[in-house]
């Protein structure tokens, strides 16, 4: 009963919080800056999986591409967040079973 009561809540903040401020269509439309920082997917997708090989992946910041570096850093981020967050929910599970 705890659960529900708590869903609806959080359901209901939710819908109010969504329409307490008004969206203005034109700021949405406007193009973002040219000169910035644009996310490379490739550099970032290496850096999620080079996060275990922090050491030797230090190397690919020699890549002279223009937004590689800092997608790199990006990915190192997101890749260590995912390990934290795969160690908190094993460790949180008392017994974890597929389908056995």
């Amino acid at each position: 009963m705890k659960r529900v009561v708590l869903f609806f809540l959080f359901g209901c903040l939710s819908v109010i919080a969504f329409a307490s401020f008004p969206v203005e269509t034109q700021i949405m439309l406007t193009e973002a800056d040219p000169k910035g920082f644009k996310l490379d997917t490739w550099g970032f997708i290496i850096g999620i999986l080079t996060v275990i090989l922090f050491p030797y992946s230090l190397l690919l910041l020699f890549i002279r591409k223009k937004n590689f570096r800092g997608s790199l850093a990006w990915g190192w981020l997101a890749g260590l967040v995912l390990i934290i967050l795969i160690a908190v929910l094993s460790l949180s599970v008392d017994e974890f079973n597929f389908l056995y």
